[in-house]
């Protein structure tokens, strides 16, 4: 209608791209002496200008979107992972043959974290606006304190501060499976099963607060996952089947 205000206009296009490069190393071992795995190991690196079609408005600058080029919200540096099963060498009764151990190790350095601010003064959109960074980023690995929160200014411009340059913290996760197997009688056997997921208990946090200026900015106030998913918190499962 005439003489009504308009607001910020969004504009979607595809003007972005990505480059992904890695080293994978991997090893397998076949059934030998009742020991089997695979491992592997990535060392690579993401970037992008965007990572999530789903995100909305995320550059700073929509007028200079090279600035906004930087790692990847999903980039991990390094990550490994082992699987295993070996099966007891012990023989003789029911007991003490059919004996099974499984384990699962996950571990990898952590995602980045893009600071921003809460001005929209000079683009309109909030939580877009990075700040300037004053000195050295410090990683403190604190639960507190990741992050040496003090060299992060607010401005009233485009901030001078990259995207994705502050890396969050790690992942480490390993779960453990102990199984038996008997057969109880011809064409009838039995298998008990303990699972263990997160056998070290190990806290995986998290990403810190990101937003300069409020009371959560640097401080990380949950786990990477809710509880019940994999890396939370340590859990035991039994179960039991019977085959026939």
């Amino acid at each position: 209608m005439p003489n009504t205000p308009l607001g910020n206009i969004t504009e979607v296009e595809s003007a972005g791209n990505s480059s992904y490069n890695a080293l994978w190393i991997s090893a397998t071992q076949r059934l030998w002496r009742g020991l089997q795995f695979n491992a592997s190991y990535n060392w690579s690196k993401s970037i992008d200008y965007n990572s999530l079609s789903s995100q909305g408005v995320v550059v700073q600058n929509s007028y200079d979107l090279q600035n906004d080029r930087g790692l990847s919200d999903f980039d991990t540096r390094q990550r490994f992972i082992l699987s295993a099963i070996y099966e007891l060498p012990f023989t003789g009764n029911r007991l003490v043959s059919g004996w099974q151990i499984g384990a699962i190790v996950q571990s990898q350095s952590g995602n980045p974290l893009n600071i921003v601010t809460t001005n929209s003064t000079v683009n309109g959109v909030a939580n877009t606006l990075r700040p300037d960074v004053t000195g050295p980023r410090a990683i403190f690995h604190s639960v507190d304190r990741w992050f040496d929160t003090s060299v992060f200014v607010p401005v009233a411009s485009f901030g001078n501060l990259g995207r994705n340059v502050v890396i969050g913290p790690g992942f480490n996760n390993t779960d453990l499976s102990i199984i038996k197997d008997t057969e109880i009688s011809e064409g009838i056997g039995m298998e008990v099963r303990c699972e263990i997921f997160n056998l070290f208990n190990h806290a995986n946090f998290g990403q810190p607060g990101n937003v300069v200026g409020t009371p959560n900015f640097g401080k990380i106030t949950n786990t990477r996952f809710p509880t019940g998913e994999s890396g939370s918190s340590r859990q035991v499962q039994l179960a039991m089947k019977l085959t026939f």
